[in-house]
């Protein structure tokens, strides 16, 4: 028999059987859906938990000149851009005073630091990105100059800068709020990088990125750099993971284990039950191969039905008790797992139909 002739005759066979078929449902709903609603819930807490960790800078690497003394070039931006699993970096100069030009000396200065790279996603702008010359006001900053809009001229004593809009830095560069960010002039070679900040693409990769942008910060003097990493946050949130993440592989362990026991006793009471039609297609001819493959089939398809039905009962019962659903990933990971579960499950009750002696279970007593 042909791979579709064979899923014909176990679709046949499984309505022809509809006792072990409803039962061989329920069952693998019931563990489907219990997975679902329990282990669900977990896994959608863990991804919160680990999401507000990750919002604290769980990835963030800061490499700082403590002194002017380290020369940290503004080349160092693209060659740390460069490297492998990092997302963004970003670089700002040393800070100068810069009041509002229309105040004059009167108003309060603020920081006025020059910026290097693209601006990453975590700053919000308003307005162009500016030329040389030019520069962005956070919010804060331009509280403090006075600057009723994102636009005016800034007088840093030796030279006036143009803002041509605002910006708000969100976590972990909000520190920033309160400075301004001017384009480098076309002749700022010679200037160098006060802080540099780098975001890896994965906590894991914390530590060992640290270790690169060590190696390539180009400083003069390196041990005048601090490098502060988020390695300690990154070990919390591992272990995070890992303890909510065993008690949710130990939950779906115990519950596949309990339905592959249950699905092997409802295949093998089936198989039994049905052993003289087993028996009747082995003496016209069937292969044992052709019996085995036939068995294993007719409880993937019930097995579908019933991951279709607990599926959505547990996405259902998940979404009324935390107003979201799981993770459509967590969700095909469990339906794979149980057609796994159940076509180990159903193979030694179809091997044990496929190698009775057909002349034995026919003979009439």
């Amino acid at each position: 028999m042909g791979m579709r002739a064979v899923v014909s005759e176990a679709w046949r066979v499984a309505v022809s059987t509809p006792v072990a078929s409803v039962m061989l449902a329920v069952v693998v709903a019931a563990a489907v859906g219990s997975i679902l609603a329990t282990t669900g819930q977990t896994v959608r807490a863990e991804q919160d938990v680990l999401a507000k960790i990750d919002e604290a800078g769980t990835r963030l690497i800061v490499a700082t000149d403590t002194d002017g003394s380290a020369r940290i070039p503004p080349d160092a931006v693209a060659q740390i851009a460069a490297l492998s699993k990092v997302e963004w970096v970003f670089g700002v100069g040393f800070a100068r005073d810069g009041s509002n030009a229309a105040i004059g000396a009167g108003g309060l200065p603020a920081a006025v630091r020059t910026m290097w790279g693209d601006l990453p996603d975590v700053i919000d702008v308003n307005g162009r990105l500016p030329h040389p010359g030019e520069a962005l006001t956070g919010t804060i900053a331009a509280e403090t100059l006075g600057l009723a809009l994102p636009v005016g001229g800034i007088d840093t004593g030796d030279t006036q800068i143009s803002v041509v809009g605002g910006f708000v830095a969100h976590d972990p560069l909000d520190g920033l709020n309160t400075s301004l960010l001017a384009a480098p002039e076309n002749h700022s070679n010679t200037e160098t990088l006060r802080t540099v900040y780098v975001l890896a693409q994965v906590p894991d990769d914390v530590a060992a990125l640290a270790d690169a942008v060590a190696a390539v910060l180009g400083a003069d003097d390196p041990f005048a750099v601090s490098l502060t990493t988020s390695e300690t946050l990154a070990d919390v949130r591992a272990a995070v993971a890992g303890e909510l993440g065993r008690f949710s592989r130990s939950l779906i362990a115990a519950v596949l284990a309990a339905g592959l026991i249950l699905i092997a006793l409802i295949v093998y009471t089936s198989v039994t039950a049905r052993r003289q039609d087993f028996g009747r297609r082995r003496a016209l001819g069937a292969r044992r191969g052709t019996i085995t493959g036939l068995v294993v089939t007719q409880t993937l398809i019930v097995t579908t039905i019933g991951i279709a039905i607990g599926a959505a009962a547990g996405t259902a019962l998940t979404f009324r008790w935390t107003t979201e659903p799981p993770d459509h990933t967590f969700v095909a990971a469990i339906a794979v797992l149980t057609l796994l579960a159940a076509g180990i499950a159903a193979t030694p009750p179809a091997v044990i139909a496929a190698w009775r002696d057909p002349v034995h279970v026919l003979r009439v007593p």
